[in-house]
Protein backbone atom coordinates (compact mmCIF):
# COMPACT_ATOMS: atom_id res chain seq x y z
CA UNK A 1 0.00 0.00 0.00
CA UNK A 2 1.68 3.47 -1.18
CA UNK A 3 0.93 6.04 2.16
CA UNK A 4 -0.37 9.52 0.47
CA UNK A 5 -0.40 12.69 1.69
CA UNK A 6 -1.43 15.18 -0.60
CA UNK A 7 -0.48 18.87 1.02
CA UNK A 8 -3.49 21.70 -1.12
CA UNK A 9 -5.00 24.69 -0.28
CA UNK A 10 -8.17 22.66 -0.47
CA UNK A 11 -11.57 23.53 -2.39
CA UNK A 12 -10.21 27.57 -2.70
CA UNK A 13 -10.18 27.95 -6.43
CA UNK A 14 -11.71 26.35 -9.53
CA UNK A 15 -8.68 24.63 -10.81
CA UNK A 16 -8.33 23.25 -7.17
CA UNK A 17 -11.81 21.73 -6.94
CA UNK A 18 -10.69 20.04 -10.06
CA UNK A 19 -7.73 18.54 -9.18
CA UNK A 20 -9.08 17.27 -5.61
CA UNK A 21 -12.69 16.25 -6.99
CA UNK A 22 -11.66 12.79 -8.69
CA UNK A 23 -9.26 11.89 -5.85
CA UNK A 24 -12.01 12.72 -3.27
CA UNK A 25 -14.79 10.37 -4.92
CA UNK A 26 -12.78 7.84 -6.09
CA UNK A 27 -11.31 7.50 -2.83
CA UNK A 28 -12.12 4.33 -1.72
CA UNK A 29 -11.09 2.62 -5.47
CA UNK A 30 -8.02 3.79 -5.06
CA UNK A 31 -7.82 1.95 -2.08
CA UNK A 32 -8.36 -0.95 -4.00
CA UNK A 33 -5.45 0.08 -6.59
CA UNK A 34 -3.08 0.39 -3.36
CA UNK A 35 -3.55 4.26 -3.29
CA UNK A 36 -4.25 5.70 0.21
CA UNK A 37 -4.53 9.11 0.15
CA UNK A 38 -4.82 11.70 3.75
CA UNK A 39 -5.28 15.52 2.39
CA UNK A 40 -3.25 18.04 4.70
CA UNK A 41 -4.02 21.84 4.83
CA UNK A 42 -1.25 22.80 6.89
CA UNK A 43 2.36 23.05 4.96
CA UNK A 44 3.87 22.75 8.71
CA UNK A 45 2.13 19.74 9.96
CA UNK A 46 4.35 17.70 11.69
CA UNK A 47 3.29 14.56 10.39
CA UNK A 48 3.58 15.96 6.71
CA UNK A 49 6.80 13.36 5.50
CA UNK A 50 5.48 10.88 6.90
CA UNK A 51 4.04 8.65 4.41
CA UNK A 52 6.36 7.49 1.13
CA UNK A 53 4.59 9.70 -1.60
CA UNK A 54 3.75 13.00 -1.07
CA UNK A 55 1.67 15.14 -3.67
CA UNK A 56 1.94 18.91 -3.07
CA UNK A 57 -0.89 21.21 -5.08
CA UNK A 58 1.39 24.09 -6.95
CA UNK A 59 -0.96 27.07 -5.03
CA UNK A 60 0.05 25.57 -2.04
CA UNK A 61 3.36 27.45 -2.11
CA UNK A 62 1.86 30.87 -4.34
CA UNK A 63 1.65 33.38 -1.30
CA UNK A 64 5.62 32.18 -0.46
CA UNK A 65 7.43 33.03 -3.27
CA UNK A 66 7.44 36.33 -3.43
CA UNK A 67 7.38 36.98 0.38
CA UNK A 68 10.48 34.10 1.12
CA UNK A 69 12.03 33.91 -2.02
CA UNK A 70 12.87 31.24 -3.93
CA UNK A 71 15.93 29.56 -2.24
CA UNK A 72 14.12 29.68 0.80
CA UNK A 73 10.68 27.58 -0.52
CA UNK A 74 12.94 25.26 -2.19
CA UNK A 75 15.11 24.34 0.71
CA UNK A 76 11.74 23.16 1.97
CA UNK A 77 11.14 21.45 -0.94
CA UNK A 78 14.13 19.81 -0.52
CA UNK A 79 14.07 18.19 3.15
CA UNK A 80 10.55 17.32 2.20
CA UNK A 81 12.27 15.23 -0.95
CA UNK A 82 14.78 13.45 1.74
CA UNK A 83 11.55 11.69 3.40
CA UNK A 84 9.24 11.15 0.34
CA UNK A 85 8.91 11.17 -3.51
CA UNK A 86 7.15 14.12 -4.37
CA UNK A 87 5.13 14.53 -6.68
CA UNK A 88 4.40 18.47 -7.50
CA UNK A 89 0.44 18.71 -9.52
CA UNK A 90 0.75 22.18 -11.27
CA UNK A 91 -2.97 23.31 -11.45
CA UNK A 92 -2.68 26.24 -13.69
CA UNK A 93 -4.93 26.63 -16.59
CA UNK A 94 -2.40 26.61 -19.55
CA UNK A 95 0.03 24.30 -20.99
CA UNK A 96 2.73 26.45 -20.71
CA UNK A 97 3.99 28.35 -17.62
CA UNK A 98 6.17 25.65 -15.81
CA UNK A 99 7.65 26.08 -12.57
CA UNK A 100 10.71 25.43 -13.61
CA UNK A 101 12.73 26.18 -10.25
CA UNK A 102 10.34 22.92 -8.28
CA UNK A 103 11.55 20.76 -11.30
CA UNK A 104 15.15 19.60 -9.69
CA UNK A 105 13.27 18.53 -6.35
CA UNK A 106 10.59 16.47 -7.42
CA UNK A 107 10.00 13.33 -8.41
CA UNK A 108 7.43 13.90 -10.88
CA UNK A 109 6.17 17.12 -12.48
CA UNK A 110 2.15 16.56 -13.22
CA UNK A 111 0.04 19.27 -15.04
CA UNK A 112 -3.25 18.96 -16.42
CA UNK A 113 -2.13 19.80 -20.07
CA UNK A 114 1.29 19.64 -21.42
CA UNK A 115 2.76 20.68 -25.03
CA UNK A 116 3.24 17.89 -26.95
CA UNK A 117 6.62 19.17 -28.24
CA UNK A 118 8.38 19.54 -25.10
CA UNK A 119 11.49 20.67 -26.03
CA UNK A 120 9.38 24.07 -26.07
CA UNK A 121 9.93 24.51 -22.03
CA UNK A 122 13.00 25.58 -23.14
CA UNK A 123 12.82 28.04 -24.93
CA UNK A 124 11.47 31.67 -24.11
CA UNK A 125 8.12 32.19 -25.00
CA UNK A 126 6.36 35.54 -24.77
CA UNK A 127 3.36 35.36 -22.05
CA UNK A 128 4.55 31.64 -21.23
CA UNK A 129 1.60 30.55 -23.36
CA UNK A 130 2.58 29.33 -26.65
CA UNK A 131 -0.78 30.90 -28.54
CA UNK A 132 0.34 34.14 -26.12
CA UNK A 133 3.64 33.73 -28.03
CA UNK A 134 1.78 33.44 -31.67
CA UNK A 135 -0.17 36.52 -31.43
CA UNK A 136 2.81 38.28 -30.33
CA UNK A 137 4.90 37.19 -33.56
CA UNK A 138 2.11 37.16 -36.16
CA UNK A 139 -0.32 39.60 -34.90
CA UNK A 140 2.12 42.35 -32.91
CA UNK A 141 0.18 42.25 -29.76
CA UNK A 142 2.29 42.98 -26.42
CA UNK A 143 1.65 42.95 -22.91
CA UNK A 144 1.70 46.23 -20.66
CA UNK A 145 4.07 44.02 -18.25
CA UNK A 146 5.39 41.12 -20.00
CA UNK A 147 5.62 38.12 -18.23
CA UNK A 148 9.32 37.18 -16.85
CA UNK A 149 9.87 33.96 -19.24
CA UNK A 150 10.63 30.72 -17.53
CA UNK A 151 12.34 28.13 -19.35
CA UNK A 152 13.73 24.36 -18.39
CA UNK A 153 17.23 24.62 -18.47
CA UNK A 154 18.37 20.85 -18.47
CA UNK A 155 17.17 18.64 -20.61
CA UNK A 156 17.16 15.68 -18.49
CA UNK A 157 14.29 17.59 -16.12
CA UNK A 158 11.57 16.95 -18.94
CA UNK A 159 11.15 13.58 -18.43
CA UNK A 160 9.87 14.50 -15.21
CA UNK A 161 6.81 15.54 -17.13
CA UNK A 162 3.60 14.04 -16.95
CA UNK A 163 0.13 14.81 -17.89
CA UNK A 164 -2.24 14.18 -14.93
CA UNK A 165 -6.23 14.85 -15.03
CA UNK A 166 -7.81 17.80 -16.75
CA UNK A 167 -10.43 19.59 -15.27
CA UNK A 168 -13.29 17.94 -16.74
CA UNK A 169 -12.81 15.32 -14.36
CA UNK A 170 -15.18 17.46 -11.57
CA UNK A 171 -19.48 18.62 -11.57
CA UNK A 172 -20.25 21.21 -13.91
CA UNK A 173 -24.09 20.36 -13.70
CA UNK A 174 -26.18 23.00 -12.87
CA UNK A 175 -25.85 23.13 -9.01
CA UNK A 176 -22.25 21.37 -9.86
CA UNK A 177 -20.09 24.72 -8.93
CA UNK A 178 -21.89 25.42 -5.79
CA UNK A 179 -21.57 22.44 -4.12
CA UNK A 180 -17.75 21.99 -5.07
CA UNK A 181 -17.38 25.47 -3.21
CA UNK A 182 -19.81 24.51 -0.26
CA UNK A 183 -16.92 21.83 0.13
CA UNK A 184 -14.41 24.25 1.29
CA UNK A 185 -16.24 25.39 4.13
CA UNK A 186 -18.40 21.93 4.66
CA UNK A 187 -16.23 18.63 4.27
CA UNK A 188 -18.62 16.79 4.02
CA UNK A 189 -17.72 14.17 1.00
CA UNK A 190 -21.26 13.46 -0.07
CA UNK A 191 -21.64 16.92 -1.62
CA UNK A 192 -19.01 15.23 -4.37
CA UNK A 193 -20.72 13.61 -7.26
CA UNK A 194 -20.42 13.60 -11.04
CA UNK A 195 -23.58 14.32 -12.80
CA UNK A 196 -25.61 11.80 -14.44
CA UNK A 197 -28.17 14.36 -16.31
CA UNK A 198 -27.07 14.56 -20.31
CA UNK A 199 -29.01 16.44 -22.91
CA UNK A 200 -29.42 14.72 -25.91
CA UNK A 201 -27.25 15.57 -28.56
CA UNK A 202 -30.08 15.12 -31.24
CA UNK A 203 -32.77 17.25 -28.91
CA UNK A 204 -34.42 19.92 -30.55
CA UNK A 205 -31.85 23.08 -30.78
CA UNK A 206 -33.48 26.08 -32.53
CA UNK A 207 -30.53 28.31 -32.01
CA UNK A 208 -26.85 27.90 -34.19
CA UNK A 209 -24.29 29.52 -32.67
CA UNK A 210 -23.87 30.44 -28.49
CA UNK A 211 -20.59 32.22 -27.55
CA UNK A 212 -20.44 33.74 -24.07
CA UNK A 213 -17.75 34.38 -22.82
CA UNK A 214 -15.62 37.35 -20.87
CA UNK A 215 -12.65 39.66 -22.60
CA UNK A 216 -11.35 41.23 -20.00
CA UNK A 217 -7.89 40.08 -19.38
CA UNK A 218 -5.10 41.88 -17.83
CA UNK A 219 -2.94 40.27 -20.44
CA UNK A 220 -3.49 41.69 -23.88
CA UNK A 221 -2.02 38.39 -25.62
CA UNK A 222 -4.41 36.65 -24.08
CA UNK A 223 -7.83 38.75 -24.82
CA UNK A 224 -6.72 38.93 -28.27
CA UNK A 225 -8.30 36.00 -29.15
CA UNK A 226 -11.76 36.32 -27.83
CA UNK A 227 -11.93 40.14 -28.67
CA UNK A 228 -11.37 39.32 -32.51
CA UNK A 229 -13.94 36.12 -32.13
CA UNK A 230 -16.36 38.38 -30.62
CA UNK A 231 -15.95 41.28 -33.39
CA UNK A 232 -16.08 38.06 -35.81
CA UNK A 233 -19.11 36.53 -34.49
CA UNK A 234 -20.91 40.58 -33.97
CA UNK A 235 -23.79 39.93 -36.21
CA UNK A 236 -24.04 36.19 -35.71
CA UNK A 237 -23.86 35.52 -31.97
CA UNK A 238 -24.08 37.65 -28.45
CA UNK A 239 -21.26 37.53 -26.43
CA UNK A 240 -22.30 39.37 -23.13
CA UNK A 241 -22.34 36.86 -20.16
CA UNK A 242 -25.46 35.36 -18.98
CA UNK A 243 -26.78 33.86 -15.67
CA UNK A 244 -25.74 30.32 -15.09
CA UNK A 245 -29.40 28.80 -15.33
CA UNK A 246 -29.54 31.27 -18.69
CA UNK A 247 -26.93 30.09 -20.49
CA UNK A 248 -26.70 26.30 -19.71
CA UNK A 249 -30.71 27.13 -20.99
CA UNK A 250 -29.45 28.25 -23.98
CA UNK A 251 -26.43 25.63 -24.74
CA UNK A 252 -29.07 22.94 -24.46
CA UNK A 253 -31.07 24.52 -27.49
CA UNK A 254 -27.56 25.56 -29.40
CA UNK A 255 -26.10 23.45 -32.20
CA UNK A 256 -22.49 25.32 -32.07
CA UNK A 257 -20.77 26.51 -29.25
CA UNK A 258 -18.07 28.67 -30.14
CA UNK A 259 -15.04 28.01 -26.87
CA UNK A 260 -11.72 30.34 -27.33
CA UNK A 261 -8.82 30.07 -25.18
CA UNK A 262 -8.73 31.89 -22.16
CA UNK A 263 -5.99 31.28 -19.46
CA UNK A 264 -5.52 27.84 -20.53
CA UNK A 265 -6.52 26.00 -24.20
CA UNK A 266 -9.75 24.05 -21.61
CA UNK A 267 -12.31 26.14 -20.03
CA UNK A 268 -15.21 24.99 -17.58
CA UNK A 269 -17.53 26.31 -20.70
CA UNK A 270 -16.03 22.93 -22.81
CA UNK A 271 -17.16 20.38 -20.24
CA UNK A 272 -20.99 22.42 -19.96
CA UNK A 273 -21.46 22.44 -23.48
CA UNK A 274 -20.70 18.13 -23.49
CA UNK A 275 -23.49 18.21 -20.88
CA UNK A 276 -25.85 19.92 -23.01
CA UNK A 277 -25.03 17.91 -25.60
CA UNK A 278 -23.58 21.00 -28.01
CA UNK A 279 -21.05 21.09 -30.62
CA UNK A 280 -17.74 22.37 -29.64
CA UNK A 281 -15.55 24.84 -31.78
CA UNK A 282 -12.01 25.32 -30.27
CA UNK A 283 -9.26 26.69 -31.90
CA UNK A 284 -6.80 23.78 -33.04
CA UNK A 285 -5.77 21.90 -29.96
CA UNK A 286 -3.18 19.39 -31.63
CA UNK A 287 -0.50 22.02 -29.77
CA UNK A 288 -0.94 19.82 -26.54
CA UNK A 289 -1.46 16.63 -24.58
CA UNK A 290 -4.36 16.32 -22.02
CA UNK A 291 -6.59 12.98 -20.42
CA UNK A 292 -8.94 12.12 -20.45
CA UNK A 293 -8.74 12.58 -24.45
CA UNK A 294 -12.29 14.51 -25.14
CA UNK A 295 -10.64 16.87 -27.97
CA UNK A 296 -9.98 14.98 -30.98
CA UNK A 297 -10.67 17.92 -34.13
CA UNK A 298 -13.42 16.50 -36.30
CA UNK A 299 -14.88 13.77 -34.02
CA UNK A 300 -15.13 15.52 -31.41
CA UNK A 301 -14.75 18.87 -31.42
CA UNK A 302 -14.77 20.88 -34.66
CA UNK A 303 -11.56 23.03 -35.01
CA UNK A 304 -10.75 26.44 -36.35
CA UNK A 305 -7.53 28.32 -36.83
CA UNK A 306 -5.34 30.56 -34.46
CA UNK A 307 -4.86 33.59 -37.38
CA UNK A 308 -8.61 33.03 -37.06
CA UNK A 309 -8.87 33.56 -41.19
CA UNK A 310 -10.84 30.27 -41.19
CA UNK A 311 -13.78 31.12 -38.23
CA UNK A 312 -16.39 31.95 -40.61
CA UNK A 313 -16.26 29.14 -43.03
CA UNK A 314 -16.01 26.56 -40.46
CA UNK A 315 -18.73 27.83 -39.14
CA UNK A 316 -21.12 27.94 -41.88
CA UNK A 317 -19.88 24.72 -43.10
CA UNK A 318 -20.45 22.90 -40.03
CA UNK A 319 -24.40 24.48 -39.60
CA UNK A 320 -24.68 23.13 -43.15
CA UNK A 321 -23.96 19.50 -42.24
CA UNK A 322 -26.45 19.34 -39.25
CA UNK A 323 -26.13 15.67 -38.90
CA UNK A 324 -22.48 15.81 -38.57
CA UNK A 325 -22.39 18.20 -36.32
CA UNK A 326 -24.79 16.37 -34.34
CA UNK A 327 -22.76 13.22 -34.59
CA UNK A 328 -19.80 15.11 -33.37
CA UNK A 329 -21.66 16.79 -30.31
CA UNK A 330 -23.07 13.08 -29.52
CA UNK A 331 -19.38 11.48 -29.81
CA UNK A 332 -17.76 14.14 -27.20
CA UNK A 333 -20.94 13.42 -24.55
CA UNK A 334 -20.04 9.69 -25.20
CA UNK A 335 -16.28 10.07 -24.47
CA UNK A 336 -17.20 12.67 -21.48
CA UNK A 337 -20.18 10.20 -19.79
CA UNK A 338 -17.71 7.60 -20.58
CA UNK A 339 -15.11 9.40 -18.72
CA UNK A 340 -17.05 10.98 -15.22
CA UNK A 341 -20.03 7.94 -15.09
CA UNK A 342 -18.78 4.71 -15.74
CA UNK A 343 -16.84 1.76 -14.06
CA UNK A 344 -14.33 1.91 -16.84
CA UNK A 345 -13.79 5.65 -16.35
CA UNK A 346 -13.44 5.11 -12.69
CA UNK A 347 -11.07 2.16 -13.26
CA UNK A 348 -8.93 4.50 -16.10
CA UNK A 349 -8.47 7.65 -13.53
CA UNK A 350 -7.36 5.00 -10.37
CA UNK A 351 -4.75 3.32 -13.08
CA UNK A 352 -4.10 6.65 -14.23
CA UNK A 353 -3.24 7.66 -10.71
CA UNK A 354 -1.29 4.58 -9.66
CA UNK A 355 0.84 4.88 -12.92
CA UNK A 356 2.09 8.55 -12.00
CA UNK A 357 3.17 7.09 -8.56
CA UNK A 358 3.97 4.45 -9.37
CA UNK A 359 6.55 6.16 -11.96
CA UNK A 360 7.75 8.75 -9.34
CA UNK A 361 8.92 6.10 -6.79
CA UNK A 362 10.84 4.39 -9.99
CA UNK A 363 12.92 7.55 -10.19
CA UNK A 364 16.41 7.57 -9.44
CA UNK A 365 17.72 9.40 -6.57
CA UNK A 366 20.33 10.80 -8.46
CA UNK A 367 17.77 13.35 -10.86
CA UNK A 368 16.61 14.62 -7.32
CA UNK A 369 18.39 17.48 -6.02
CA UNK A 370 20.60 20.20 -6.77
CA UNK A 371 22.71 18.87 -8.99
Amino acid sequence: MHHIHVLTNGFASPNARAFLFPLIVHRHRLAAHEIELHFITDAKAANLDDCNVLFIESRVFSHRWLRDGDEAVLDDIARLADRAAIIWFDISDSSGWLQAQVLPFVHRYCKSQLLRDRTLYMRPLYGNRIWADYYHRECGVSDDAPAAPRVVEEPGQLDKLAVSWHSGLADYSRFGPLRMALRQRLPVDRLLRYPTAFTPADSPRPNAIACRMGVDYPRATVAYQRRRIRELLSEHAATNKLSRNAYLQEMQQTQLVVSPFGFGEITLYDFEAMLCGAALLKPDMSHMETWPELFAAGETIVTHRWDLADLNSVIDEALAEPGRLTGIAAAAQTAYRAAIASPQGYDAFCQRVRQIVDDAIAAPAGAIGRQ
